[in-house]
């Protein structure tokens, strides 16, 4: 196979590798177009010492080694890797009713040009191919002995098209002694859970759940939310290659406290009205969530690409612990509703 006979040469090629594209950051980009005839069949090494980025693989050729080497607690060794292969551009963070599941429908998903594969002790163990037949975009593994590789084989050309391998990954610790947003669950938060999330989640915003939606790709029920107040919305890095945003954009970004019917364009403020902002919330599919009755306050972090929910009390459960909050001044940041 393949990833056997890969497998037995790897070694022999890494340190001629070294000398060219190697990295050793959160994120990696490169581009095949830069390797030699000779260094076409080898493998180049990726040190990536964050617990979460994106690797960009430009006209792949030969092979990744992508080193995990995540920073952990002192007492901590092992960890878990979750790779998602982008097939498709992600949507916008927020966006207008008229857009609603536009983006899943019309934009088709393009093939990944590579194949993963997970080092273990005596051979790589696939863990993603195009032709697999399972639909997940997500893939998970874990650490040895607080150590993990992926390799990332391209596939072969055909012909001048140009090609993008292009995943994001997020690394954590198996130990969670302590509450982390990052890593949301099915059960209920508790009031210091709650609390901890609104100070520190990229998406917290009032709202109704308006449609669920079962995305086998990411492993998660889709969520779209009516948003009837937006406190915080952090949006994603900006895409270099992606163009200057129009001046409405600015409306979705980096705002905090923003009531929908507040804008600084005089002319805009009863288009505005009439069309809501809306945002893709996901949850763990083994969650079961589905759309309900009533508004919420929802808190989410983003995590490989997407909106993942982290808390979700109903707006009148939340006043009532921002009252009592204010009253004992016990609150971990300025809690708003």
């Amino acid at each position: 196979m393949i990833w056997e006979t890969m497998f037995w040469t790897v070694f022999a090629l890494i340190t001629a590798a070294e000398a060219y594209m190697m990295g050793d950051q959160c994120d990696w980009t490169g581009s095949g177009l830069s390797y030699t005839s000779s260094q076409e069949r080898g493998v180049t090494p990726v040190y990536l010492r964050c617990r979460e980025g994106a690797v960009s693989w430009m006209y792949p050729r030969g092979a990744l080694r992508l080193l995990f080497r995540p920073p952990l607690p002192g007492d901590e060794r092992d960890f878990s890797v979750c790779v998602r292969v982008i097939r498709r551009d992600d949507p916008p963070d927020l966006f207008r009713e008229v857009e609603i599941g536009a983006e899943d429908i019309e934009v088709k998903p393009q093939r990944f040009p590579a194949r993963l594969f997970v080092e273990s002790p005596h051979k790589l163990v696939p863990l993603y191919a195009p032709d697999d037949g399972d639909p997940r975009e997500l893939r998970c593994f874990r650490s040895r002995k607080g150590r993990a590789a992926l390799y990332v084989e391209a596939e072969p050309e055909e012909g001048p098209t140009k090609r993008t391998a292009t995943l994001r990954y997020e690394a954590r610790p198996l130990n969670r002694r302590h509450y982390d947003p990052a890593t949301a669950d099915c059960r209920p938060c508790s009031d210091a859970e709650m609390e901890l999330a609104f100070c520190t989640s990229d998406l917290v915003s009032r709202g109704i759940i308006v449609g669920s939606e079962n995305r086998l790709d990411l492993d998660s029920t889709q969520l779209t939310l009516r948003v009837t107040k937006l406190i915080r919305a952090l949006g994603r890095e900006e895409d270099p290659r992606d163009e200057k945003p129009q001046d409405d954009d600015e409306y979705y970004r980096y705002d905090t406290d923003n009531r929908l019917d507040t804008t600084t364009h005089r002319n805009h403020r009863r288009r505005r009205k009439e069309r809501s902002l809306h945002a893709h919330v996901h949850v763990a599919s083994a969650c079961g969530a589905a759309q309900g009755s009533g508004e919420f306050l929802v808190m989410a972090r983003r995590r490989l690409g997407r909106y993942s929910l982290v808390c979700a009390p109903r707006i009148e459960d939340w006043i009532e612990l921002v009252k009592r909050r204010k009253a004992d001044g016990s609150a971990y940041c300025v809690l708003q509703h």
